[in-house]
């Protein structure tokens, strides 16, 4: 009989990015994550039709590369693959060894995450899996009696809890854990960014929001006019903004289809979407909606359909993780959990100075500024130096 691994990625944000690394190998990972970033979202477009969803690539590929570095044989090779990482395992370690040190925060932001292996008691780990996990993955490693239903749910809870700011409660369910289960791989995440050029409370009002060509409903749409990156693009009929965070190495990019019922269209294109590079800075009136948006994404069907199969299926080879003589074991189930905020709040001094200094000058100088009326459906990702970190669309309220 197989025992299960479950496998349960948890994020809690309210904007989210990660910190400036020039590393070759965060380059490397980049490219492949950005990759894994459109894979996924071409996957989420009809499980959540018509709905909200945001998915962040960066969690689910740091917990699943710390799977991938047990796996051997073709259950590795499929992991490589279906995660756009190197096959060789050593270069996995070199790529998080730079990429983990970097996902924290500084004096402009608030950064924190973490990686925990809780392990069945009596269950060994081979010394070189827990010399990876906790040297080029950062990971906590402890043991844990999961036949102990309520108490260790409890535990696992109050540890992610804590680390989530208590954002995130109960997320283990005590039926879930049970006599075969052996691991857990928590990744837990939270930052909170403000903008290096904030909207002004007093001028967000209730306007409408179209998600069909004669439907909308109401929303509370932040209105600013200021410097920012801009792009129109023929190519794929839409309009693009940036907007940075305090510090300029992270920013939100919201990508607006010119047509209403425009999003299907953009998101068939969303490989293109994810590489489109701002490069000119313009004055936009912006107008974007403030909102919350919450989803949970059970990834391993998705998974699956990008060819990561074998590590599901009894016989997964995992045996780079226990000890010669363990019972082999397999996931079970991989789980993304995600919270995003977007409202006004930013840096106030620069801001307001900002917004004095532009609107009067431009007034007088400048032509009318670009339209930016995100007044219907549009694709939004965050990113850095490092990528594209978290992806998502709004559709509705």
């Amino acid at each position: 009989q197989y025992s299960r691994m479950k496998v349960f990625i948890i994020l809690m944000i309210c904007v989210v990015s990660m910190a400036r690394s020039e590393s070759t190998n965060v380059e490397e990972f980049t490219v492949g994550n950005n990759a894994f970033a459109g894979d996924v979202y071409k996957k989420l477009v009809p499980i959540n039709d018509g709905k909200n969803f945001l998915f962040c690539p960066l969690s689910a590929e740091i917990i699943l590369a710390l799977t991938q570095i047990g796996a051997r044989g073709v259950t590795a090779q499929q992991l490589s693959k279906g995660l756009h990482l190197p096959e060789d395992s050593k270069n996995v370690e070199k790529i998080f060894q730079d990429l983990i040190p970097s996902v924290k925060g500084n004096d402009k932001y608030n950064l924190d995450s973490a990686n925990k292996i809780y392990v069945k008691n009596g269950y060994k780990i081979k010394n070189e899996y827990k010399n990876v996990a906790q040297n080029s993955f950062g990971a906590e490693i402890q043991n844990i009696n999961f036949e102990e239903r309520e108490s260790a749910a409890l535990e696992i809870n109050a540890w992610v809890a804590g680390k989530t700011h208590n954002k995130i409660t109960n997320l283990i369910d005590p039926k879930s854990l049970n006599r075969d289960s052996r691991l857990m791989l928590i990744n837990t995440l939270y930052f909170k960014g403000t903008w290096s050029h904030s909207f002004i409370e007093r001028n967000t009002h209730k306007k409408p929001f179209f998600y069909k060509e004669n439907d909308h409903v109401d929303v509370d749409m932040m209105d600013t006019t200021k410097y920012l990156q801009y792009l129109e693009s023929s190519e794929l009929n839409a309009k693009f903004l940036q907007m940075r965070y305090a510090g300029n190495d992270v920013s939100m990019v919201i990508v607006l289809p010119n047509d209403i019922e425009g999003l299907s269209a953009l998101e068939n294109q969303i490989d293109k979407v994810l590489s489109t590079k701002l490069k000119h800075t313009t004055r936009v009136h912006v107008q974007i909606p403030k909102f919350k948006s919450e989803t949970t994404i059970k990834l391993t069907e998705i998974l699956k359909n990008l060819g990561v199969k074998d590590a599901f299926e009894d016989y997964a080879d995992f045996s780079g993780i226990g000890e010669p003589g363990q019972i082999p074991i397999k996931i079970s189930e991989v789980i993304q959990k995600n919270i995003i905020e977007v409202d006004e709040k930013g840096t106030v001094a620069a801001s307001a100075t900002a917004v004095h200094a532009v609107t009067t000058f431009s007034l007088i100088r400048e032509p009318p500024p670009k339209e930016f009326n995100a007044n219907h459906p549009f694709i939004y990702y965050i990113k850095s130096s490092a990528g594209v970190m978290f992806v998502g669309r709004y559709v509705n309220k």
